[in-house]
């Protein structure tokens, strides 16, 4: 997955770099690069280890949520490049779920880390 997101980013920059260098024909490489980089943070919570834990469903929660709300930003971001017609009602959801989001990390951290058995990113066992 994070080679995925590389080549979504590494697409993003050069549409980008063609946009502010006056090409006009870089909407496709701009919709791929962004596309896959939502896609990519859209499965953000499905990505990391340690949902069956203290704690699980908070954490859960919270990492959907981030991804839902990476997702709706890049998707966001692409309409105001673009200058497509709701692209500032898709940034106001986002920076609304990116709230509430932080407010579940913030619980979470406050409340399960005072357990010090429970750590947020689990380490790989090398075997």
């Amino acid at each position: 997955m994070l080679k995925v997101a590389i080549m979504g980013g590494a697409l993003l920059i050069v549409a980008l770099v063609l946009e502010l260098a006056g090409v006009h024909y870089n909407d496709a490489l701009l919709m791929v690069g962004f596309g896959t980089l939502a896609i990519v943070a859209f499965f953000l919570g499905q990505m990391f280890p340690g949902t069956y834990r203290v704690g699980a469903p908070l954490w859960k929660f919270a990492m959907t949520l981030t991804g839902y709300s990476l997702a709706t930003t890049l998707i966001g971001l692409l309409f105001i490049i673009k200058h497509w017609p709701g692209g500032d009602k898709l940034m106001i959801i986002a920076a609304g779920c990116l709230a509430v989001c932080a407010i579940a990390w913030i619980v979470y951290l406050l409340y399960y880390k005072k357990n010090k058995d429970i750590q947020i990113f689990e380490e790989e066992e090398n075997n």
